[in-house]
């Protein structure tokens, strides 16, 4: 069978193919009370600024500059994080659809 044909027969027939699935990471906690704990391995924090240009009549808009900093401590994998932290502001501030 073709793979064109096995999507159509799966999309007329109703059979979800794709799956959701949840990794429970060991030892993390946090009290709320307290505000004490360990919630996660992977701790980041960032800021950007973006300064644009918006034509008012139009809605236009040119991203002219953008500064981002992003401290991630100790990074495991620097090309890792260098990807985290574009895709994250791709996402953020839509600049994939200009």
């Amino acid at each position: 069978m073709a793979f064109a044909e096995l999507i159509a027969s799966a999309y007329l027939n109703r059979v979800q193919l794709s799956a959701a699935g949840f990794y429970q990471t060991p030892k993390i906690h946090w009290d709320r009370a307290t505000g004490r704990g360990h919630p996660f391995y992977y701790f980041a924090y960032g800021a950007s600024v973006s300064e644009v240009t918006i034509d008012t009549l139009t809605g236009e808009y040119v991203v002219d500059r953008v500064d981002i900093l992003h401290d991630v401590g100790r990074s495991l994998n620097p090309a890792i994080d260098i990807g985290r932290v574009e895709g994250g502001f791709i996402q953020w501030h839509g600049v994939a659809d200009h």
